[in-house]
């Protein structure tokens, strides 16, 4: 799959099925220099099935994390009318590598400690006097001159913050809290942090959560301002927050905060459990496991654990969760005979118990407690549909147990982890572009098991 890192890589599709310009050594260049004229030299490799032309210009790069702007003559960081590059324009043949030489000419009175530009680079195959393909990447480059003194100034200017359970979010969901900071560059070279940012509640004396900053999570360009939003899983509370970041740039430590006063009005109980799947066999029915439940929420409460069958015990089962920590729940089995077919998938539920009840509890990341019987019948079927645009892969699981299944397109996996299906259940999958069914198969297995089976009658 193609990551995207800060937003810095424009990409036009959604996973790299088929086709790419490879990059080499990286998307993003960090060069430490004294000199002012240097050549640096990268690769580019074309991994279309077809010859490619590939178009390279020389562009700005500035952003406020809401916005690109690729044409600023007036910044006076931009390097843009200092570099050129050896090829401006050349054919790749199928996997054929070359190397891009830049060339640097900067004048000696060059105002930063930082010089900054970027690359567009366009790749484009043509098949019977059609185009085929055309992509388009950003490659930023950040030159870091190193015999200028560095003036690192930081302030967060504004702290705003959005409930998605109330206003959910098309990229985030619709639970948890977005925190965006407004943060200004006062000084002369890029803010690159590697690093953390902490939030806490000053009106509960906790922390919230701790996040890391990793280099190019987010960049503050000198003397402009970036606004970098930042996703956690919690209700945050009422009251003032605090947030601070703490790290390194370039090689300086940084330390900046701000507050805000927050005034929420939901009442939610927000809930987690993990894992997702408890699961019990014959060979382990004696076994004792665990369920973790973390308060995503600023409120203490005690809980009931429930589940529907009275063969599977919580303990405890009556519990108080305070804010933004987590419990440790045990599981038990008391089923002595598995002699039967399939899987049995239960639901473990949560109340509050009081009779003053006046939050509903949610849990965003519900458990369920598998009997597994000593025989199952694993079994998946999977269709492919495809447009003049894309492709959607429909995969249910027609077997009477719990599968978990792997993608795979010309022998290459797609999807990060297993992806769980239970009995009956059907997952769509857009693959975002047109793909072969000749090259696509699906591995799947039963929950827990290693034993692996194959569809690819597409």
């Amino acid at each position: 799959m193609i990551r995207k890192f800060g937003g810095f890589i424009f990409v036009l599709f959604l996973a790299k099925l088929v086709f790419a310009l490879e990059i080499s050594p990286s998307l993003i260049y960090q060069i430490d220099t004294s000199k002012y004229q240097f050549t640096y030299e990268f690769f580019v490799k074309n991994d279309i099935p077809t010859e490619s032309l590939i178009t390279i210009e020389i562009i700005d790069f500035i952003t406020d994390g809401r916005s690109y702007s690729f044409d600023d003559p007036d910044y006076k960081y931009s390097l843009k009318k200092y570099v050129q590059v050896n090829e401006k324009s050349l054919i790749l043949a199928v996997n054929e590598q070359r190397p891009i030489k830049v060339e640097f000419n900067v004048p000696q009175n060059f105002p930063g400690a930082t010089g900054i530009f970027a690359l567009k680079i366009t790749q484009e195959s043509v098949s019977g006097g059609r185009v085929q393909v055309r992509l388009n990447y950003i490659v930023p480059f950040f030159v870091r001159f190193t015999n200028i003194p560095v003036y690192q100034s930081l302030v967060i200017n504004d702290i705003s913050a959005k409930d998605l359970l109330t206003e959910p979010d098309e990229k985030y969901g619709d639970y948890g809290s977005i925190i965006t900071l407004e943060i200004e560059n006062k000084g002369n070279i890029a803010f690159i942090p590697k690093g953390s940012i902490q939030i806490s509640s000053r009106t509960l004396r906790t922390i919230i959560a701790e996040l890391p900053l990793d280099s190019f999570d987010f960049v503050v360009f000198p003397e402009r301002k970036t606004f970098y939003s930042v996703f956690i899983p919690y209700i945050l509370p009422s009251g003032t927050i605090d947030v601070l970041l703490t790290g390194q740039s370039y090689g300086q430590d940084f330390s900046v905060s701000g507050s805000k006063e927050l005034n929420i009005e939901n009442q939610v109980l927000l809930i987690q459990t993990t894992p997702d799947i408890v699961l019990f066999s014959d060979n382990t029915k004696n076994v004792t496991q665990s369920l973790v439940l973390k308060n995503l929420s600023p409120y203490k409460e005690t809980l009931q654990a429930s589940i529907s069958e009275n063969f599977v015990s919580l303990s405890p089962r009556k519990f108080t969760v305070y804010p933004y920590r987590e419990i440790t729940i045990g599981v038990r089995n008391k089923l002595k005979d598995f002699n039967f077919i399939g899987d049995k998938i239960y639901l473990v539920e949560f109340s509050i118990d009081s009779e003053r009840n006046f939050r509903d509890v949610r849990n965003v990341s519900p458990s369920y407690v598998v009997l597994r019987g000593k025989s199952i019948n694993p079994s998946l079927k999977a269709s492919l549909n495809s447009s003049q645009r894309n492709s959607i892969l429909s995969v249910q699981n027609t077997g009477d147990c719990l599968l978990q299944f792997n993608v795979f397109y010309n022998n290459r996996m797609l999807n990060e982890t297993p992806i769980t299906i239970f009995p009956g259940q059907t997952i769509n999958l857009d693959f975002g572009n047109v793909v072969k069914g000749n090259l696509l198969k699906v591995e799947y297995f039963p929950y827990g098991e290693e034993k692996k089976y194959i569809f690819d009658d597409f």
